[in-house]
């Protein structure tokens, strides 16, 4: 089904598209990756992209391999179950040589053990809408700040002359769940009038969009309740109340059972706090380093922000995060003291 919208302008990335397709013209191997643990964005955009050059290049070979494992919440999806870890990869008895690679939603920088297999690729592709990442050699580069998400991004450049991918209903919810993941809902600021209007398009080809943003943004299981609910009942108060935060420690995620993928959504509750302008969720990753969830009410643009305590953080403006090589228990007083200077600045 041919849907008509609004489109964000890829014709500025006429040069970097000749350059793609000319090297999937060429490639019998291509990888696509994304960093850390998949949202509904980056596993929509991969699993779109799967589809958009096996449709265009039908004779390629197209692995998806990620440093961690699918979440449960996305296993659903159609196409799931063609992602790999390095592990499954090599189990299949594949060699992890690749004609192209690319990676979506995020830099390399991110992608753990996938990172090598990209590297060694002639050609390297990235693809993505936040505004602020990390430097790279990219053979290619297809960046769109003004797309509300990566899978918008690549909705537009399924539709150029050089691919003109097929809308079906499986193709359509890969798209949708990156725009309800990236627009919370279409709640955020990024909730343009072309969002809705792609939006409204993809419904029309017939896909179950409440099971599509019930399963991949809500469904939790009965021990990441719990620990949602111990959370957020920690959470504290800081810069006189504008600031609201909590930790999530290993320990919490061993109590109750539950996995990293249980910790989205949290923020998103400290959030909706009233009088709140900036809340942040640090929680333990299994390594020892410590991951930066961060949401702003808009006075801090907490991409910049994240950007300033680490070259590993960037996002948006309002929603952001960072990794960072340090314990817990230092980095929660390291980047409360860092954010608190900004927001007494700011009175």
């Amino acid at each position: 089904m041919q849907v008509e919208v609004s489109m964000v302008d890829i014709g500025k990335f006429k040069k970097e598209m000749d350059g793609w397709v000319g090297a999937l013209e060429k490639a019998s191997r291509v990888l696509i990756t994304s960093p850390g643990v998949a949202d509904g964005d980056s596993i929509g955009a991969q699993l779109a992209l799967r589809r958009m050059i096996l449709q265009r290049f039908p004779k390629t070979s197209v692995w998806i391999i990620n440093d961690e494992a699918l979440p449960i919440r996305y296993r659903f999806l159609p196409g799931a179950e063609v992602v790999y870890t390095p592990e499954s990869f090599l189990a299949s008895r594949e060699t992890p040589h690749f004609d192209v690679s690319i990676i979506v939603d995020g830099g390399i920088d991110r992608a753990g053990r996938v990172r090598s297999y990209f590297e060694k690729s002639k050609t390297t592709v990235f693809i993505d809408h936040h505004a602020i990442s990390i430097e790279f050699p990219y053979t290619i580069r297809i960046v769109e700040p003004t797309a509300s998400s990566t899978t918008e991004l690549l909705y537009h450049l399924s539709q150029s002359a050089d691919f003109k991918t097929r809308v079906d209903s499986d193709f359509a919810q890969l798209v949708y769940l990156g725009l309800v993941f990236d627009t919370g809902f279409f709640r955020h600021s990024n909730t343009t009038p072309e969002v809705m209007e792609l939006s409204a398009s993809l419904l029309r080809t017939g896909f179950d969009f409440t099971r599509v943003g019930e399963r991949g943004m809500l469904e939790r299981s009965f021990s990441s309740l719990k620990m949602m609910s111990e959370t957020l009942n920690q959470s504290q108060l800081s810069a006189g109340g504008k600031i609201i935060w909590s930790l999530l420690p290993q320990e919490t995620l061993k109590k109750y059972q539950a996995l990293d993928d249980d910790r989205e959504g949290i923020i998103d509750h400290m959030f909706l706090t009233r009088g709140i302008e900036v809340a942040v969720l640090f929680f333990e990753l299994g390594s020892g380093k410590t991951k930066v969830s961060l949401r702003s009410q808009g006075n801090v643009n907490v991409a910049k922000f994240a950007r300033s305590l680490t070259e590993h953080g960037g996002g948006h403006n309002k929603s952001a995060g960072a990794l960072l090589d340090q314990k817990l228990c230092d980095a929660a007083p390291y980047v409360l003291n860092q954010l608190e200077k900004i927001m007494v600045g700011q009175v």
